[in-house]
């Protein structure tokens, strides 16, 4: 007896510890699942709850892991390849063509195996809730099969009115959306929409397909808006151009020839709807609101699918409205980036549609203009983007902007000939875009010096060319020696030692040019001309710089005599 009352501490102690290893593992089962605590436990006392989140704590051994994945793989992967079996089976069924049965019986049994999956979905809801609704699911996507096999893709046809057929598909599309905001599954609205522009499609008629893609567009906005499901807007953009595209080569998918539709039918106010329908999560959601794939994703994609469906369509049916169709979807995605930046302060929707919107215009200039007068416009749109830019406090764009513009100057530089206009306006707008960008550096948290010296380079390279070409080569040394008093004067005016730079080295490139160039080939006339301006010249900035370093303190004293 006194041997038992001995034992019996330490037998309690190892069953005390068993029991915890119990719950541990239940509770770490319990959080895989997802399943809340019961009632006892909830209501247990504070040193019991912490006792066992110190034991759940603990690193699982190896045991507890291949519990986990036993677990995983019975009750969760089991169930979805089961499911898809199942409804790979019956749609075979469905679609098996039987000599017994009439078409009618057979999309009875069809049916019938739909009621079996909601019917047991229905059941197992609250038991087996993850079986549910996989049963739940595929028992929707079965209900839209039996009722598509109602018209289409069979030669025994139950329903032979297309009409009826395809008012039968809405109203199951319909059911699913329900269904999907009643559960507030995502899963389920994807499977909607995927439907809804599959319906589309197998309308086989332009002013049915393009209507019904706007109108599902609009729907998966809609659950964002209202749920956050960001998968399935971006699953939606990506359908959506897709579908126009294969309304756009004939709709192969229902067996027509690959080729292009026969007339354009307004498809592009379908296009802008589209994107405007796909821009409003940007436009009415701050971007904090969206994940960070999300908020590059979304726009680029629509950005994408819009413009590369557009230029088709340009290509195709209106390639003597280039010009006008380009400017119109520039006005359109610059009207987007600037109502997303007024609503709601996204920087990256609102950088990737105005680039979008650039893109556009300049193949607008490149259509309406010829070479090399095209380079006009695109320098001053250089320099219109960095002003939207730097309102839309976009380093992307200022970023992008300044290697596109270095890269059109150069293409000009090398391909094009020197053209006085074309020269001047590189100039002015290299000048203006560096004076801007110094001016409002602070808009855009970003150093801004590297940008602006590329521009003031470009300057430095587009005035002595252009001058060289413009004037005639007796007067070449005195056009540069003019360029070094205007870059002093504009030193003078804003205050900047960039400018002071550029004269001194524009005047050492003159100063070149009158010894190697002038002397060699000029009349005797113009080549005295030459020395004594640029001995003057010099001259006067020596002098210019010793009476500012007089009145300057600290400055480099003059070198002495020898």
């Amino acid at each position: 007896m006194n041997e038992s009352a001995a034992t019996s501490p330490s037998e309690a102690a190892g069953l005390d510890a068993r029991l915890r290893r119990l719950e541990a593992r239940l509770a770490r089962l319990e959080a895989y699942l997802q399943l809340g605590p019961l009632p006892e436990v909830a209501g247990a006392d504070a040193a019991t709850r912490n006792a066992e989140t110190v034991q759940v704590a603990h690193p699982p051994s190896e045991e507890e892991k291949e519990t986990a994945l036993e677990f995983r793989i019975g009750e969760f992967w089991l169930a979805r390849v089961g499911i898809v079996a199942l409804l790979l089976g019956t749609a075979f069924f469905i679609a098996y063509p039987l000599a017994v049965l009439p078409p009618l019986l057979h999309s009875l049994i069809g049916y019938s195996s739909v009621v079996g999956l909601l019917f047991f979905a229905r059941l197992w809801r609250s038991t087996y809730s993850y079986l549910s609704r996989i049963l739940f699911g595929g028992g929707m996507i079965l209900l839209y099969y039996a009722t598509l096999r109602l018209h289409f893709f069979t030669g025994h046809p139950v329903i032979s009115n297309k009409f009826i057929a395809l008012a039968l598909l809405l109203a199951v599309v319909g059911v699913h959306f329900y269904f999907a905001a009643q559960r507030k599954s995502e899963l389920l609205t994807g499977i909607a929409v995927f439907l809804g522009y599959a319906t589309a499609l197998f309308g086989d008629a332009t002013h049915y397909i393009l209507p019904m893609v706007a109108i599902t567009s609009a729907a998966a906005v809609y659950f964002l808006m209202r749920y956050h499901f960001q998968t399935v807007v971006l699953l939606s953009v990506v359908l959506a151009y897709l579908t126009h595209l294969l309304w756009l080569l004939g709709n192969p998918l229902l067996g027509h020839p690959l080729q292009a539709v026969a007339e354009h039918q307004n498809n592009l106010a379908y296009l802008f709807l589209y994107a405007a329908l796909l821009a409003l999560p940007s436009l009415w959601r701050k971007e904090a609101a969206l994940s960070d794939f999300s908020r590059v994703v979304l726009p680029l994609l629509n950005g994408l699918g819009f413009y590369g469906l557009s230029f088709l369509v340009m290509l195709t049916f209106f390639g003597d409205q280039r010009a006008l169709i380009n400017f119109y979807i520039s006005a359109f995605f610059l009207a987007v980036a600037t109502i997303g930046w007024v609503r709601s302060q996204s920087r990256l929707a609102t950088s990737l549609y105005a680039c979008f919107g650039y893109l556009a215009l300049s193949a607008a200039i490149f259509s309406r203009f010829a070479a090399p007068h095209y380079f006009i416009w695109l320098g001053w749109q250089s320099l219109l983007v960095i002003s939207t830019a730097i309102w839309f406090r976009s380093q992307i764009v200022v970023v992008a902007n300044t290697i596109i513009y270095l890269g059109i100057f150069l293409a000009y530089l090398i391909s094009a000939p020197s053209t006085a206009a074309v020269n001047a306006s590189y100039a002015l707008v290299a000048l203006l875009s560096a004076r801007l960008l110094n001016w409002k550096t602070e808009r855009l948290a970003l150093k801004t010096e590297l940008m602006r010296n590329l521009y003031l380079a470009s300057a430095f390279i587009i005035i002595p060319y252009g001058l060289y070409h413009a004037v005639p080569r007796h007067y070449v040394s005195l056009a540069w020696l003019g360029a070094v008093v205007f870059y002093f004067l504009l030193s003078v005016l804003l205050q900047n030692k960039k400018y002071r730079w550029m004269a001194i080295l524009t005047l050492f490139l003159a100063v070149l040019y009158v010894f190697v160039i002038d002397l060699a080939r000029l009349e005797a006339g113009y080549r005295i001309l030459s020395l004594l301006a640029v001995g003057i010249v010099l001259l006067v900035i020596s002098l210019l710089y010793a009476r500012s370093r007089r009145r300057t303190p600290g400055a480099a004293a003059p070198p002495g005599n020898e």
